[in-house]
């Protein structure tokens, strides 16, 4: 997945950003907000949130899934 090099391999947590936002959008959509994969990427796009220092993007996003745990030291 595209958004996963940006974010891991190179950083660019703004194009990254974009590209999991647009598949968490469909996800959404399509799977439902509780499907294992929409999860997935909502937890792909909080850590992106997490290393860029967007608090307030990752505290709505984390409103928005509740039961997700989030753990970026591991």
């Amino acid at each position: 997945n595209i958004a996963v090099v940006y974010h891991v391999g190179l950083k660019d947590y703004r194009k990254a950003e974009q590209r999991y936002q647009r598949a968490l959008e469909g996800y959404e959509e399509q799977l439902g907000k509780d499907h294992t994969v929409t999860k997935m990427c909502a937890i792909n796009l909080s850590s992106c949130f997490h290393r860029a220092a967007k608090k307030k993007e990752l505290e709505n996003l984390k409103s928005e899934y509740p039961t997700i745990r989030y753990n970026w030291n591991a």
